[in-house]
């Protein structure tokens, strides 16, 4: 019988994936937007062309992403962090060495192939499994990443560019993915993201079939593509959209961080209190914040910082409750399948968010580009109210009836 690891030890798993999720998805949905400006005058091309690469990300993601879960289940987590890692670093080593969108396209499916081995959903699985009695932090701690990454690689990348130039500034970032991997390869244990023996029988599981034929597992499913949508969107054009509103390159990289801080801090603290207090006041008020900050962002005027903080705050809890109350609802067992396949739906609505945001913002205007994100997620609020997040207790009993 395999030990579970201590209370100290799951922690610090938890802490690692953290980290690991911080440098993934920051360097890659939040880090490589500062570059757009000058990568737009070096492919000489516009917004929507340069855009359509993130949308190969997370629709590349979205097909990865099942394989990485199937695995993840049955091998574990941890070979995935390591390659996803690597890759992470090979990207940013050729990146500058680009001359062409295609060239660009290609990179950002080896993007996808990070996401889907070193994203959200193997770090989420591998600290669920570390802290099965406390999944709610432990899934917290794990999206968190995201906003760290997402508040700390825009300045950073920002500094660099005006320091070094980009393509330098590209090539010394490749090696801060390579660091964590040293990390990851040294303290995560071999048997990460895979389920203990003990709690086999302890953790009682609707069967996969059974979540596919529940109503519940939809409208969440449908609600968080929404949302991810209009989050994409955020994360990938803010940048650009506060240059539009003619604020310098420094203070529009801050907007990305305010963006991503504010999101940290609604993902650590619903995450910490989901385990305490009932979801479906959590969701319908964290979907309402976010409704509220990007329609107040599409409005621009004086309002938009404060637009930008509280639209980060509600993506931030949302972004932690999608992924808790699919392991609240359907257990540890089949978390990695349950996970992937929603963040194939995640991956898609962001993935058109991205290019129809782009599209939008070439042809009538980001005001106009951000007004259809907010309308998604005004849907997407509609979606969770008819939606109640029971446990998952409530769920078997209604299930097998």
């Amino acid at each position: 019988m395999t030990a579970q690891p201590s209370d100290r030890g799951s922690f610090w798993i938890a802490a690692l994936c953290l980290l690991v999720v911080s440098v993934s998805n920051g360097m890659i949905n939040s880090g490589l937007a500062v570059y757009d400006e000058v990568l737009l005058e070096h492919l000489d091309t516009t917004i929507a062309p340069l855009k359509l690469r993130d949308s190969i990300t997370f629709l590349g993601s979205s097909a990865f992403v099942l394989l990485a879960g199937l695995w993840g289940d049955r091998r574990g987590t941890k070979r995935l962090l390591v390659a996803g890692l690597a890759l992470l670093s090979l990207v940013y080593l050729i990146y500058p060495l680009t001359r062409s969108l295609p060239e660009v396209y290609g990179l950002h499916l080896l993007c996808a192939l990070v996401l889907a081995c070193a994203g959200n959903m193997t770090a989420i699985v591998t600290a669920a499994h570390a802290m099965p009695d406390r999944t709610g932090l432990a899934i917290g701690m794990a999206v968190a990443g995201t906003s760290v990454g997402g508040m700390f690689m825009p300045p950073l990348a920002a500094y660099l560019i005006s320091s070094l130039g980009w393509q330098t500034a590209m090539q010394v970032q490749a090696a801060i993915p390579l660091m964590v991997l040293m990390l990851v390869f040294w303290l995560l244990p071999a048997r990460a993201g895979r389920r203990y023996k003990e709690t086999a029988t302890a953790d009682v599981t609707q069967p996969l079939s059974g979540v596919f034929r529940n109503r519940a597992f939809y409208t969440v499913t449908l609600a968080a593509s929404l949302t991810y949508y209009s989050a994409l969107s955020l994360f990938s054009h803010l940048f650009l959209y506060l240059r539009s509103l003619d604020i310098e390159t420094q203070s529009a990289a801050l907007g990305m961080s305010t963006l991503a801080g504010c999101a940290l801090a609604g993902k650590l603290i619903v995450g910490h209190l989901s385990d305490r207090l009932p979801f479906d006041n959590f969701f319908r008020a964290q979907m309402a914040l976010m409704l509220f900050g990007v329609t107040g962002i599409a409005m621009g005027g004086g309002w938009v910082w404060l637009a930008i903080g509280i639209a980060g705050f509600g993506w931030g809890g949302l972004h932690a409750l999608y992924n808790i109350v699919l392991v609240r609802l359907f257990g540890l067992a089949v978390a990695g399948r349950v996970n992937s396949t929603v963040s194939v739906a995640e991956a898609i609505g962001g993935a058109t968010g991205i290019a129809v945001t782009g599209w939008l913002a070439d042809s009538a205007g980001y005001p106009v580009a951000l007004a259809v994100a907010a309308a998604c997620c005004a849907t997407a609020l509609l979606l969770v109210f008819a939606t109640p997040t029971q446990d998952r207790d409530s769920f078997h009993s209604k299930s097998v009836k």
